[in-house]
């Protein structure tokens, strides 16, 4: 029996190793979200991943995609195996998206990843978010969405080394965090005479932030500050017995980069809305910190406000509205059927 154990293993002494691991094998998993557990066969459709050595300069690249007829990265236990890397120490990191990374390009806007060249450093390596220049003498760019949502991009970044050696497979995981987020913004009325005349064609609803740059590590690089408007507008009705409308709910749908919690007052995402004809701030949040109330849905697990911001996705501010200015919020995440009312202190 050892006898045929040993002739049906690979050896390297056989010249045939065809059948034989070889390499260095990834294996990938999505499970920084709330929920906490593993999505990504369900959610990543592309994956980049880049090699540094041990002096963290750039060595190779390989990526691997979902097609028509072929979807690799569904296969449940999925690796990437990267081939012809001589002996040595590496660091991994990765760029994924929800479709081909040639596909993003076609519409809206997206994250374009920069191609580190052989030798660079890991700074090299780094996604920026589409952006049109609004005027020379203003320091704020949009990010024309063209009425298309942006592609999901995660981001993995290993701190750790992994050793290749070529008479035998080496393995490593690389875990992603999603960095693209959506938001539904929901306005009603509390106003009895103006419950059913609320619309889309009233309000400019849009966020601002300096986020559209992603570092190799997901820490994100000093940047312009972006102005993302909604990608998709549409109105709910509420009617009667007779069908008449009693009440209209106006929804905002808006995707944007990563979120950052910062302490400091002065430094932060803004969701603004407006009113189109008077121009006045119907609301002006601190959309993080209004955000990051959520983490009390799952206050067991004690995430942090950046953590919370990190894995959550999925988020929606249902407005209630007083005259020309909001009373109080509702927040919505993904998970279960959690809310929380966030009242105006400053009515």
């Amino acid at each position: 029996m050892l006898a045929a154990g040993m002739l049906g293993a690979c050896s390297m002494m056989e010249d045939d190793q065809s059948d034989c691991p070889t390499g260095l094998y990834v294996s990938f998993k999505y499970d920084y979200n709330l929920q906490r557990a593993d999505m990504f066969k369900d959610h990543v459709g592309s994956v980049t991943v880049y090699v540094f050595d041990e002096q963290g300069r750039f060595v190779t690249k390989q990526t691997e995609e979902n097609k028509y007829g072929e979807e690799p990265l569904k296969k449940y236990g999925y690796q990437m195996n990267i081939k012809n890397l001589p002996d040595g120490k590496y660091q991994l990191m990765a760029f994924a998206q929800q479709k081909p990374y040639a596909d993003t390009s076609a519409e809206g806007a997206n994250f374009v990843v920069s191609e580190p060249k052989k030798g660079d450093g890991m700074e090299a390596l780094h996604a920026r978010l589409d952006r049109t220049t609004l005027r020379s003498d203003v320091p704020m760019a949009m990010v024309d969405n063209k009425g298309v949502s942006l592609d999901t991009l995660w981001n993995g970044f290993n701190t750790h080394f992994v050793e290749v050696c070529s008479a035998r497979p080496s393995y490593d995981t690389i875990s992603l965090v999603r960095d693209t987020k959506m938001l539904t913004v929901t306005l009603r009325h509390l106003d009895a005479d103006k419950q059913a005349d609320i619309s889309t064609d009233d309000f400019e609803v849009f966020i601002v932030d300096n986020n559209g740059w992603i570092n190799h590590d997901n820490s994100l690089r000093e940047d312009e500050y972006l102005l993302y408007t909604p990608f998709r507008l549409w109105e709910t009705d509420f009617k009667n017995e007779n069908g008449e409308v009693v009440q209209r709910a106006a929804h905002f749908g808006l995707m944007f980069s990563r979120l950052m919690y910062y302490a400091e007052a002065k430094k932060y995402a803004s969701l603004v809305i407006r009113n189109k004809e008077s121009q006045e701030e119907v609301a002006k949040i601190n959309l993080s910190d209004c955000l990051a109330q959520g983490r009390n849905a799952v206050d067991y697990m004690r995430y942090s406000q950046q953590e919370f911001l990190d894995r959550e996705y999925n988020y929606s501010l249902d407005f209630f509205l007083q005259g020309n200015h909001w009373k109080y919020v509702d927040l919505r995440i993904s998970i279960l059927s959690w809310s929380k009312r966030i009242q105006n202190v400053e009515l």
